[in-house]
């Protein structure tokens, strides 16, 4: 089946209304100014008004704090000199303009643009964009923060970073860079193109089907792949993941930029797609639980280093789906959900977020004046006096060891990001999805800070005791033990292999019903544990169609679960038995999502599943206005 690489009229099956409408047909040869005519706005073309010459081009301060500066790209051949003039501008009466989202990537080597007739050094990253942006006939004003901001000029840095949001919202589009052109990220741009065209055809004929359905039918999935990928559905996968798997998406401050724009479009080389056709491939493989799971088997890299998760370039991509598409979210919510991305400067793990969160008045400007601590320590602080972002707060410490935060009750994030290594934290504590729970009744927060001894004093019970508490097993979804077993080269090794994780993953789940024994009943213990299991399905959300599927069919999966574990060479068999069951997917998947915690029952004859750095002994208390109980160190 042949894929179109050429960039055709848009179809955007998932209008909302951060989905700007596109333009018209495009060519697919020359500058990107050509692909995609709304993505670039050429310019009059202006003969510089200056000599050339190797000294280092000097900033000129900023005259107001509402002043930004932009790039002139003169037009030029491909193997012209980079060169172009920087001009000041109030955001208000700014000219239209391309803001340009990009990787920095390495910082070395340097690159040379010519700015204002004199040298600016950027990194080969934004050398690269340039390139590929200009136009051999007219000049473009681009934004772009590292040359459009005086880096080194710390006071300019934190006055231009408030304003990066309305930076993007300004912005006519935003060309996403995704680097060099790349035969796969290529083929993927073709690939999505058709899934567009196939998804709107089938959208067309299905009155009946909502945007906002939980799952697509599998067969009616299938149809809509055959239709976008014919017989190259592998190969199509593997080419999405490529695109995914562009460093791009692993960046901190891309959340804002991509929210703020009005017009993102994907930029590899000299080609180009609107950023909803990859949003709608995203929304669409998250509502097919058995095509999901294929996806996944084709990741091409999905041990990225030091990740604990498989794919977690996926992962990143449906957050920025999700977050892109939601109402505004608080700081701390949206911290506590993107820790998986990155930036050279912890800090930034805050200030990337401010210009999207709904409450960043609330909170310390960006100030890279400050240490790191400090920067950490005035975000918990400021947390205190809000109920809302205290809990939210609770939620970042809840897998963090005592020992890696600055307090008991502030987080460092700098060690925070090392524990999780990449991963996602656990959702226990995600205070936007506990609108169904109530441990604290109709009473209020009333924390007292005492800043002097750093103390944080709240009012609540002690309402239980940990009495038993289940083994970590969060290895068991490490992506390195995964990586370990898939590595192997003859089969009968990877087999073996294989197998041991199932039966660890077999007797952890025996583990935790022999812990709901002691603590209930051994009559009760299997009934009791797929409650806990799926409770946060049952009460998180809407329950799905196949919740009472995944109820019906839990003693049959324990039972597969248990010859995988112990039937010798048939263990493969019951494998794909059990994930053929019609709620397979979900419970693997709710029991994944368990493995990142620890399963207890306590004096009080309750069971439950507690943080990872939970203890025996530790108490289990109910502070006032939180909706979730706690634990807390009997020390």
């Amino acid at each position: 089946m042949a894929v179109s690489t050429q960039a055709q009229l848009p179809l955007l099956p998932y209008r909302s209304h951060r989905t700007p409408h596109l333009g018209s047909n495009v060519g697919v040869e020359g500058s990107v100014i050509w692909l995609v005519w709304p993505l670039l706005v050429p310019v009059q073309k202006i003969e510089p008004p200056f000599t050339l010459s190797m000294e280092r081009y000097r900033y000129i301060p900023l005259s107001s704090t509402c002043q930004i500066r932009h790039l002139r790209l003169f037009a030029g051949r491909a193997d012209d000199e980079l060169s172009g003039e920087l001009f000041h501008t109030s955001l208000n009466c700014a000219p239209r303009f391309t803001a340009l989202s990009y990787a920095w990537g390495d910082p070395k080597p340097r690159k040379a643009v010519r700015c204002c007739g004199l040298i600016a050094e950027v990194g080969s990253s934004l050398h690269s964009a340039l390139r590929h942006l200009r136009g051999p006939d007219d000049d473009i004003i681009l934004w772009a923060d590292a040359l459009c901001i005086d880096q080194e000029n710390i006071p300019e840095r934190n006055e231009q970073v408030k304003m990066m949001g309305d930076i993007y919202a300004s912005a006519i589009s935003t060309a996403i860079w995704l680097g060099e052109e790349s035969d796969e990220v290529k083929m993927a741009f073709g690939w999505l193109r058709n899934f567009n065209k196939a998804m709107y055809s089938w959208e067309s004929n299905q009155q009946a089907w909502k945007h906002d359905s939980e799952f697509i039918d599998k067969h009616h999935a299938e149809a809509i792949l055959q239709s976008a990928f014919g017989n190259c559905k592998v190969l199509a996968f593997k080419n999405i993941w490529a695109l995914l798997d562009c460093p791009w998406f692993t960046r901190k401050w891309v959340i804002q930029e991509l929210v703020k724009s009005r017009m993102p479009v994907l930029v590899s080389g000299r080609n180009c797609i609107p950023w909803p056709f990859l949003s709608a491939w995203l929304r669409f493989i998250r509502k097919c639980t058995v095509q999901y799971e294929d996806f996944r088997l084709f990741c091409p890299r999905p041990f990225e280093a030091d990740s604990k998760v498989l794919g977690i370039c996926e992962l990143r991509a449906t957050l920025l789906w999700r977050i892109a598409n939601q109402d505004t979210p608080l700081l701390l919510f949206l911290l506590t959900r993107t820790l998986q991305f990155r930036c050279r400067d912890p800090r930034d793990h805050v200030f990337a977020l401010m210009g999207i969160a709904s409450d960043a008045e609330r909170f310390p400007l960006p100030d890279y004046g400050k240490k790191t601590e400090d920067v950490f320590r005035q975000l918990a602080y400021a947390c205190v006096s809000d109920t809302m972002n205290l809990k939210l707060l609770w939620s970042l410490l809840s897998s963090t060891p005592l020992e890696k935060r600055l307090h008991s009750w502030a987080p460092d994030l700098e060690k925070g990001v090392a524990e999780c290594d990449g991963g996602v934290l656990p959702t226990q504590f995600s205070v936007q999805q506990e609108r169904d729970y109530n441990a604290g009744g109709k009473s209020f927060p009333e924390p007292q800070l005492d800043r002097g001894r750093n103390l944080l004093k709240m009012v609540g019970r002690i309402v239980d005791k940990i009495q038993l508490l289940g083994s970590d097993n969060r290895s068991l979804i490490n992506a390195k033990t995964v990586e370990g077993i898939m590595k192997r080269s003859d089969f009968r090794t990877f087999g073996q292999n294989l197998q041991l994780l199932l039966q660890q993953k077999y007797q952890w789940l025996e583990e935790c019903i022999a812990i709901a024994a002691k603590t209930i009943s051994r009559e009760d213990a299997e009934e009791a544990f797929k409650n806990a299991l799926l409770s946060d399905k049952m009460v998180n959300e809407e329950a799905p169609q196949s919740l009472a599927v995944a109820r019906r069919e839990f003693s049959t999966c324990m039972r597969l679960m248990k010859e995988e574990a112990c039937s010798g060479q048939l263990w493969f068999l019951a494998a794909l038995n059990r994930l053929s069951l019609e709620s397979g997917y979900l419970l693997e998947n709710m029991i994944s999502d368990k493995l990142q915690r620890r399963f207890g029952g306590t004096e009080g004859r309750r069971i439950g599943w507690l943080p990872p750095v939970a203890e025996e002994r530790d108490f289990i208390c109910i502070f006032d206005g939180m909706e979730l109980p706690c634990h807390s160190s009997s020390g």
